[in-house]
C-alpha cells in the first residue's frame, strides 16, 4: 500500500500540516488518488542527524555486512516486484517490457556492487614498508543527498546507482523522490527500509523525503550533516545544486550529470554504405521518447555532393513509429516550447514533424549551426539536428564548436581511419564515452563504463555515474603513518584477514605481510 508519507530513518511519518502533491498517469494526463504529503523543514533536518548519528557505525560495518544488505535490498525488490512494476507504469505511461527492464537492470546494478564489495578492490590499499610505514584506503565521506532522475524511476532514482553506490561506500543516503514518479519510489524505498531491519543496522542510514518544490532539494544541499550530492536531470536543476554546494561554509562535491546532445558524426563512405542508418537512427531518437540523456540530439553528416537528405529519411522512418507520451506535461510543453523556438529563429534549413509520433528531426547547414550556440543546446525528447558538412574539415570545426558531451560517436569505414583519428584527437577533450559502432542511447552497468563528461555534461568530468567506479565518488583517501597492527582497520592488518588484493611497496598481493 502507497501511503505517500514521508521516510524518515525507519518511521514512515504523517504530516498534517504539509502541502500535498499527486502524480500524474501521462496517458489521460489524470492525478492518481495518493496524496504525496511535502517533506517539512523539520523533516530534513531529522532525516540528516539521523543519518550524521548513523554514518560512524555503518562507515565501520565490514565489506560482507554491505554486501549482505545489498543482497537483502535485493531480495525485496523482486518480492514486491508485481506492485512495483504497476505502480511504474501507471505513474509513467512507459510499457511493460520497459519496466521489465529497468527492473532487472536495477537489480544487476545492485548485484554488481555486491561484487565489488566481495572483492573487497574499492578499498584500493596501498601499502609502504621501506621506511616509515604508511598504510592508505579509501573511507566514505559522510551523508549523501541523492536526487531521483525524471526519466528512470528504478535505475536512476531510490535504489539506482548514486543510492547503491553511496550504500556500498558506507555512506548514509537521504533520497528526495522524484515527484513524477513518487509512489514507485515509496514502494522502493520501502524495500530498502524492511531490508536494514533484517539486517539489524541503524535506520538513520537511509531516509525518503517527497515533494515538489525546490526548497527541498536547498534545504538538503544546504545542510551542514550532508557531505555529498547525486543529481541526474537537467542543466538548470544539477547548475544550481553546485553553485549552492559552493556557497556552503563547507563546500561539497556534488556530482550533477545534466544531460547532452550525444553528436553522432557520419562519414561520406558509411553514408554511401549502411542502408538501415536512417532507420537505426531514426529508433535511436524515438527510444523512450527521447527521454534519455544519452540520445543523439545531433548528427553530423561529411555529404561533399550534398545529395543525401539524412533528416528526411529519418523523419520518413519515424512516421512509422507511435511513441507513449513523455513521463509528464511539464516535460512535453518545455519540448513544444524548444521546438517552437527553433523553428522562429528561421536558420533551420527544414523542420521534419512526423505525423504519427511527436519527433521532430531539423537539418542545417554546418556554416549556420557553428553561428548559431543555440542550436547546440540539448532539446530534450525525440529531437535531432542533423548538421550537413560538405568535408571533414567541416566536420573538426563543428566538433571544436561543441561544448562537453557525454557520449560521442563516430561512423565511417576502414579507409575513414585516418580522418577518424583526426576527430577522435579533437572529441577526447570534449566527451566522457567516444562510441565506433551503433548508437549511443543508453549504457552498460561494467566496471569500465563512463557516464560523465566535461561540463557542462557534468560537474566533475573524472568521475562516473553509471558502474561500478561510481563508489568512488563517495570515497575519500586516508593514510596511516606507523600504526600499531592491532589498530588498523582490517583491511591494512598485517595477516590481511579479508584476504583482498592489496599494494605492498608496489607490487599486487594477497599475501599477509
Amino acid at each position: 500500500m502507497i501511503t505517500g508519507k514521508n521516510l524518515i530513518a525507519g518511521s514512515w511519518e504523517q504530516t498534517v500540516q504539509s502541502s500535498i502533491f499527486h502524480t500524474v498517469n501521462p496517458k489521460t494526463n489524470q492525478a492518481l488518488p495518493t496524496a504525496f504529503q511535502e517533506a517539512t523543514s523539520d523533516q530534513i533536518d531529522t532525516a540528516v542527524a539521523a543519518a550524521e548519528v548513523s554514518f560512524e557505525t555503518y562507515a565501520s560495518t565490514s565489506f560482507e555486512e554491505r554486501a549482505t544488505f545489498l543482497q537483502t535490498i535485493q531480495e525485496e525488490l523482486q518480492s514486491h516486484q508485481q506492485f512495483i512494476l504497476e505502480t511504474y507504469q501507471e505513474e509513467s505511461a512507459l510499457p511493460e517490457g520497459r519496466a521489465q527492464g529497468e527492473f532487472q537492470r536495477t537489480l544487476a546494478q545492485i548485484q554488481r556492487f555486491i561484487e565489488l564489495l566481495q572483492k573487497g578492490s574499492l578499498a584500493e590499499i596501498k601499502i609502504h614498508t621501506q621506511g616509515p610505514d604508511f598504510r592508505k584506503m579509501n573511507y566514505p565521506i559522510g551523508p549523501i543527498a541523492v536526487f531521483g532522475a525524471s526519466n528512470f524511476p528504478l535505475a536512476f532514482s531510490t535504489a539506482g546507482g548514486d543510492t547503491i553506490s553511496a550504500l556500498a561506500a558506507g555512506c548514509p543516503v537521504v533520497v528526495k523522490a522524484h515527484p513524477f514518479h513518487a509512489g514507485t519510489s515509496e514502494l522502493v524505498a520501502d524495500c530498502i527500509a524492511k531490508a536494514l531491519v533484517k539486517c539489524n543496522l541503524p535506520q538513520g542510514i537511509f531516509s525518503h523525503l517527497g515533494g515538489q518544490s525546490h526548497k527541498i532539494g536547498s534545504l538538503l544541499v544546504s545542510h551542514p550533516k550532508i557531505k555529498g550530492v547525486g543529481f541526474t536531470g537537467s542543466f538548470s536543476g544539477g547548475k544550481a545544486l553546485y553553485d549552492l554546494a559552493q556557497k556552503r561554509k563547507e563546500p561539497i562535491p556534488v556530482f550533477a550529470e545534466m544531460g547532452s546532445i550525444n553528436p553522432i558524426f557520419i562519414f561520406e563512405n558509411k553514408l554511401k554504405t549502411d542502408f538501415s542508418l536512417a532507420e537505426t537512427l531514426a529508433q535511436s531518437v524515438t527510444m523512450g521518447t527521447g527521454q534519455f540523456c544519452t540520445n543523439p540530439g545531433l548528427i553530423v553528416v561529411c555529404d561533399p555532393s550534398g545529395t543525401h537528405d539524412l533528416a528526411a529519411e529519418i523523419s520518413q522512418h519515424t512516421s512509422e513509429l507511435s511513441l507513449p507520451p513523455m513521463a509528464h506535461d511539464s516535460i512535453q510543453k518545455k519540448f513544444d516550447l524548444q521546438i517552437d523556438e527553433l523553428k522562429s529563429e528561421g536558420k533551420l534549413k527544414s523542420v521534419y514533424s512526423s505525423g504519427n509520433c511527436s519527433a521532430v528531426v531539423g537539418s542545417i547547414d554546418a556554416k549556420e549551426f557553428i553561428k548559431n550556440k543555440k542550436l547546440s543546446e540539448e532539446v530534450f525528447g525525440p529531437f535531432t539536428l542533423v548538421v550537413n558538412c560538405l568535408s571533414v574539415s567541416q566536420m573538426l570545426e563543428v566538433a571544436m564548436a561543441l561544448e562537453g558531451q557525454l557520449t560521442a560517436t563516430l561512423l565511417g569505414e576502414k579507409e575513414d581511419n585516418r580522418d577518424l583519428k583526426m576527430l577522435l584527437s579533437k572529441l577526447q577533450s570534449k566527451v566522457g564515452r567516444i562510441l565506433f559502432e551503433g548508437v549511443p542511447t543508453g549504457v552498460a552497468v561494467t566496471e569500465a563504463m563512463q557516464h560523465g563528461g566535461p561540463f557542462p555534461a557534468s560537474t566533475d568530468s573524472r568521475f562516473t555515474s553509471v558502474g561500478t567506479d561510481a563508489i568512488y565518488r563517495w570515497l575519500r583517501p586516508v593514510a596511516f603513518q606507523d600504526c600499531p597492527n592491532e589498530l588498523l582497520p582490517d583491511a591494512l592488518k598485517n595477516e590481511n584477514p579479508l584476504g583482498i588484493l592489496r599494494n605492498v611497496d608496489g607490487n599486487l598481493t594477497t599475501a599477509a605481510l
